[in-house]
């Protein structure tokens, strides 16, 4: 039984009385319309950080009050509290004086006062107008009850009004909980109408019963829709990471194809530079050996004549008239004067999108226009003679 006992207040004050935000026992615990409690210190930050109240559970946004000592406090929390600290107090020292007389040891306790008092003033407890309808109870049985069931001894709750007096009506026209002097100042009948605390809280307990059912069902409903998100968030995930991996290796193909298909295609443009390049080096190398061998001719032929004119004698002159004669006009008819057979012009204009023309670009050449291109070489259909002087 003990050890039951014990685990049920280690259960309520794991679960009742540790506020969320400081993770401590409440600290004169507020209660928020969202049914979430909180010390009041830990509401004093909140408010001071955002103007406003956020529930730290729900997020749940509340107007300030006009301070937060004003936000309704959890009496039910507060009393528990209350109790447990006396436990905490009896755990540390189970003798105690008297909390009136501070002199007899301590063997009944007063429900209505929370005093622990010894048994001359129990006896006056008992007497006094004011306080002989209190609880007295024995130290040993207030314990063991306060354990088991901390709500049967729990201290009336006083009224918000007239301080003095505990609430013993609750007035169903303004929802609210009154105390006898209420009954007679502020809601006196027919234009309230109330009924004794016990019956109201019986009567709203049976209601909430029905309310605790429905919500119980709602709780399942959202308990099975968590389980279903969970179960399609866990999906997407898996499908994420699928879906992830087969975008990586199509990018990792496509970026293959593209690449192949991009060296293709520079491979025909280099093919197609390098053929231009090469035809139009073969034609201005052939052109240049022919300018070359021309000039060579030319050269050696005037060489040649000039020292024989200069040097010989009139009779050596004339015997080489006819093989002159035949050279220098073989050679004054060789076209000297001639543009190259090919222009130095290419350019490479790129394609601005590949991925849609699938084409890298183009070659650009000029129009070679009237240029000449030699058939034979640059004598024409003359064919070319041997030096006179080897006839």
């Amino acid at each position: 039984m003990a050890a039951k006992e014990s685990t049920l207040m280690a259960e309520i004050d794991e679960n009742f009385l540790l506020c969320s935000i400081c993770s401590e026992r409440y600290k004169n615990a507020k209660i928020l319309p969202c049914l979430h409690s909180f010390c009041e210190p830990c509401l004093g930050k909140l408010a001071e950080e955002s103007g406003n109240i956020t529930c730290p559970v729900c997020r749940r946004v509340h107007e300030p009050a006009d301070s937060v000592a004003d936000i309704e406090d959890n009496v039910f929390l507060n009393e528990l509290l209350e109790l447990f600290t006396e436990q905490d107090s009896e755990d540390k020292s189970k003798s105690k004086t008297c909390d009136m007389c501070e002199q007899g040891e301590v063997t009944k306790h007063c429900v209505e006062c929370t005093f622990d008092i010894c048994d001359n003033c129990a006896r006056g407890h008992s007497k006094v107008r004011s306080t002989k309808s209190h609880r007295l109870v024995s130290v040993d049985e207030y314990r063991t009850v306060k354990s088991a069931d901390p709500a049967s001894v729990q201290p009336p709750v006083y009224c918000s009004i007239h301080s003095e007096y505990p609430v013993e009506f609750y007035c169903d026209t303004c929802d609210t909980a009154i105390c006898l002097k209420c009954t007679a100042l502020d809601h006196s009948k027919p234009e309230h109408q109330y009924r004794c605390v016990q019956v109201a809280a019986k009567d709203f307990a049976k209601n909430l019963s029905a309310v605790m059912d429905k919500m119980k069902v709602k709780e399942t409903e959202a308990n099975d829709s968590k389980i279903s998100v969970q179960r399609v968030l866990e999906c997407l995930d898996k499908v994420y990471l699928r879906v992830e991996e087969s975008v990586r290796e199509h990018i990792r193909k496509t970026i293959e194809e593209i690449t192949r298909l991009i060296q293709e295609k520079g491979d025909e443009l280099l093919t197609e530079v390098k053929g231009e390049y090469d035809k139009r080096r073969v034609n201005l190398t052939a052109q240049l050996k022919e300018l070359d061998i021309a000039e060579n001719d030319l050269t050696s032929t005037r060489e040649y004549v000039e020292k024989l004119m200069h040097y010989g004698s009139a009779s050596q002159l004339m015997s080489a008239k006819k093989g002159v004669d035949h050279q220098t006009e073989v050679l004054l008819k060789v076209q000297t004067q001639v543009e190259p057979v090919e222009d130095d012009y290419m350019d490479f204009q790129p394609c601005d999108d590949f991925c849609r023309d699938k084409c890298l670009g183009t070659i650009a050449l000029l129009p070679q226009g009237t240029s000449w291109t030699l058939p034979t070489s640059l004598y024409g259909l003359v064919k070319k003679s041997r030096p006179w002087s080897e006839a």
